[in-house]
């Protein structure tokens, strides 16, 4: 059995917290589509090679993979946690802890399991570990998430990721003593942002977007953008000053290193792109060289940072609802209140992307990858490359239908309460939200209006 299978409660209880509205005339999110939900098989973008094809069940099965310190621990009830390297610090066992929903790839599922592990509730994973307590941001009920420190003890910037747990205690780490960070304490100083996990789904279309069509799209409408108070600017990477796509803050450059950094900042598994530990102490560093080594898969020996890129890669983007006439009111909406002067429609792909099935391709992401100011009420004082601690990626939209928790940090679960959040006034030292003129728009819509864009957004 799948770790993954472990730890998903049913559908039903996802049903009752996100029922279908009942007609009335207050606009009401209808909530996510009921999941089409086999967590374990996510569909594959269709016509791949077969030598790509073949390998995907491999890099399913890595991306499935739970992580001990040494790749042996067996919990009670026989899951093998065969990955190595877990820890110092880690976020959880695997990838596919966070990324569940409606499939292996996608987004955070209704329930958390990573509050339950300093509960008892998870002890066969071997983390139950004297002096290590859930973090009070961290709820059953909420999503799977990420903790970043704003700033160091002297005050100068920080913006790392803060693993949440550590291996002491575990056993399968004897003589490691290192406690977590004293997150309570430094929620007191308003020193963590949180952020919850980004969706995978579609993403090798999203990596062979052209950085000219992201480059032509932002100057598209600049005069309808400049009336809407509609800026936007790229994050480009230091390494070969591309255009990075990936993460709330465009802040990483490719699917590799995506993957590299998950490994080692969420579970703790050093290679080749990201070769230090997490946490230096040396009776808790258990390795020596990298622990990402070759696994056997069908196409010869691979790393399992490649094999989760490839899993990535080839993940088949989110399918929309059937058009109804509501969803195609709310559609012409979105374009006329000005939501898809960043949530572009669609962006195109290289017509010589490689492989093949990527090139020539319309990606309906729904977001122009750009960099925008949304002000004091979503800031979360991050930097990163040239993301401003008030700036954010478009997120994309499609799969939205099928999303619980919604903005950075998921601090709710109702699309109405997030495109208010949209809006914010000068406050705090960081100027007017970026989308404060098309959130007014959408507040003049009438009640019917709003809920046909509703509609329209929960189909996607």
């Amino acid at each position: 059995m799948h770790l993954l299978n472990r730890i998903i409660p049913t559908v039903a209880l996802a049903a009752a917290l996100f029922s279908p509205y009942s007609l009335s005339a207050q606009s009401k999110d209808p909530g996510p589509k009921p999941l089409r939900f086999n967590p374990n098989i996510p569909p594959m973008l269709p016509g791949a090679a077969a030598s790509d094809a073949n390998l995907f069940p491999a890099a399913l099965q890595a991306f499935l993979q739970g992580n001990s310190v040494n790749g042996t621990l067996v919990g009670p009830t026989g899951v093998p946690f065969q990955g190595v390297g877990l820890g110092p610090r880690f976020n959880h066992f695997g990838c596919s802890n966070c990324h569940r929903v409606p499939f292996a790839g996608g987004a955070s599922y209704i329930s958390n399991s990573q509050a339950a592990l300093a509960s008892g509730t998870l002890t066969d994973y071997g983390v139950q570990a004297p002096g290590q307590t859930a973090p009070a941001f961290l709820k059953t009920s909420g999503p799977t998430l990420a903790a970043r420190l704003k700033y160091k003890a002297d005050g100068t910037r920080d913006g790392a990721m803060y693993p949440i747990w550590t291996i002491s205690g575990r056993p399968d780490a004897p003589g490691c003593a290192i406690p977590q960070v004293d997150w309570n304490a430094e929620l007191a100083k308003n020193n963590v942002a949180i952020r919850i996990t980004t969706p995978t789904l579609g993403a090798g279309l999203i990596e062979a977007i052209l950085d000219s069509a992201i480059m032509a799209n932002k100057v598209a409408g600049s005069a309808i953008k400049l009336v809407l108070g509609i800026q936007g600017h790229e994050n480009r990477n230091t390494i070969d000053a591309s255009i990075s796509k990936f993460g709330w803050k465009a802040q990483t450059r490719t699917l590799r290193d995506f993957s590299a950094d998950a490994f080692r900042n969420e579970i703790g598994v050093t290679n080749d792109g990201a070769i230090s530990e997490n946490d230096s102490t040396p009776s808790c560093n258990f390795h020596p060289g990298l622990e990402d080594t070759p696994v056997t898969t069908p196409n010869g020996p691979m790393l399992r940072t490649d094999l989760v890129t490839h899993l990535m890669r080839f993940l088949a983007p989110p399918t929309p609802a059937a058009p109804t006439a509501s969803s195609n009111n709310g559609q012409a909406l979105f374009a006329s209140t000005g939501c898809a002067q960043c949530h572009t429609a669609s962006l195109p792909t290289a017509a010589n992307a490689t492989p093949a099935i990527f090139a020539n391709k319309q990606v309906p992401l729904y977001s122009d990858l750009l960099l925008h100011r949304m002000g004091a009420g979503l800031a979360d004082d991050i930097i990163q490359g040239q993301a401003g601690p008030d700036e954010f990626r478009t997120a994309p939209l499609w799969g939205l239908g099928q999303r619980f928790y919604l903005l950075h940090d998921g601090r709710t679960v109702d699309l109405k309460a997030a495109i208010a959040a949209h809006a914010s006034a000068p406050a705090n030292g960081f100027p007017a939200s970026e989308a404060n003129a098309v959130v007014g728009k959408w507040n003049a819509l009438g009640e019917t209006q709003k809920q046909d864009l509703l509609n329209f957004l929960r189909s996607l």
